[in-house]
């Protein structure tokens, strides 16, 4: 409890700065901020990041584009470096530019694969990894709002340390001595969001298919298909309903740290990303958002997903269920760009969340 109270303050705090650090152009703005959180995979985390936020056009229909970026290290010796530009450009071809650049090192655990994983004593395990993923699409003119564009990954994975991880010591666990991971693929998007920060109405699905191959350089063979789609809708008086459906599937020759896993800041928050891994693994969550005063919100959400081998083995008695609620703090009204603290619940475990923009 006093460590949930201690972050509260923080959380409060850190609003505060950002609210100060605000500066405003005539074309971008741009927030420095300090971080300081605490999650079940970094434990405490103390850095700093930012974002950058801008309209590539006069048009104020156009999506504003970002770059966001982060900086931290944690207590239990973790580090990440990390830019996340989307970039939407105006014209007579809408396109839209989002990627993704991370250098981190992280203790990880590892509890085996499929969703009646057993706690094991040391599931810890020490990985180096340097990601890059880069999607560029562009508006079909068939549907309004469709956009159809290409995917490229890339990973280097380090194996620093399998600890006393037991599984990973005596399996033979695909993965476990590091490699590069390299594909190309493509990817469906219809987007009807009001806002890209803050939807309050419409749609968002997004189809993706990614393909690993040797002839990409990489040294594992698979491919991966995931499906996102939400629903958001405005109930009035600043009541908003958000909805996902989350699926992935993966097959082939898949590294265990790539397996769909379940848990994290997004998605079934409450639970460890990677308590529980295998080929597939779905979700469904609904969130209630609120202003209640000011620029102060709060939200309420719940879950339920769990990992599978196969589609066909989902068991509706092995269901995993998460439930939460969380803080917003608005630092820009205009935009809707909130910063969010979440404290989610799983069975037996928990987790506590900050970041930037909603989870969904």
């Amino acid at each position: 409890m006093k460590i949930k109270i201690l972050l509260f303050i923080i959380f409060v705090s850190i609003t505060q700065l950002i609210a100060q650090s605000n500066l405003d152009s005539n074309k971008v703005e741009y927030s420095f901020y300090p971080m300081v959180f605490y999650t079940p995979e970094t434990q405490f985390a103390f850095g700093a990041g930012g974002i950058a936020y801008y309209r590539l056009g006069p048009n104020k229909k156009l999506p504003p584009s970002k770059i966001v970026f982060s900086a931290y290290y944690t207590t239990n010796n973790q580090y990440l470096l990390s830019v996340s530009p989307a970039l939407y450009f105006a014209g007579s071809a809408k396109i839209r530019s989002e990627s993704k650049l991370d250098f981190r090192k992280e203790v990880s655990r590892f509890y085996g694969i499929g969703n009646n994983s057993s706690e094991i004593l040391n599931p810890e395990y020490e990985i180096g990894l340097f990601k890059f993923h880069t999607e560029l699409s562009l508006q079909t003119g068939m549907i309004k709002n469709l956009y159809f564009g290409f995917i490229y990954e890339f990973t280097k994975s380090n194996i620093i340390n399998l600890l006393e991880n037991p599984i990973l010591n005596n399996q033979n666990i695909l993965g476990k001595k590091s490699g590069i991971i390299s594909g190309f693929g493509s990817l469906l998007v219809l987007d009807y969001r009001n806002n890209v920060f803050f939807p309050t109405e419409n749609i968002y699905a997004k189809l993706k298919m990614i393909f690993m191959s040797k002839e990409f350089g990489s040294d594992f063979t698979f491919n991966r298909l995931i499906l996102d789609f939400r629903k958001y809708q405005n109930l009035g008086y600043e009541n908003i309903i958000a909805s996902q459906i989350y699926i992935e599937s993966s097959s082939g020759d898949i590294p265990f740290f790539m397996l769909p896993a379940l848990g994290g800041s997004e998605r079934m928050r409450g639970y460890f990303l990677g308590r529980y891994m295998d080929e597939v693994f779905f979700t469904w969550q609904v969130e209630y958002r609120k202003i209640i005063w000011n620029r102060i919100g709060a939200v309420a959400f719940l879950g339920m997903g769990d990992v599978a081998n196969k589609f066909n083995q989902f068991n509706v008695v092995q269901l995993k269920y998460n439930y939460g609620f969380g803080l917003r703090y608005v630092f820009d009204e205009k935009e809707k760009l909130n910063v969010r603290m979440d404290l989610g619940f799983g069975n037996n475990t928990s987790g506590i969340y900050f970041a930037l923009e909603e989870a969904f």
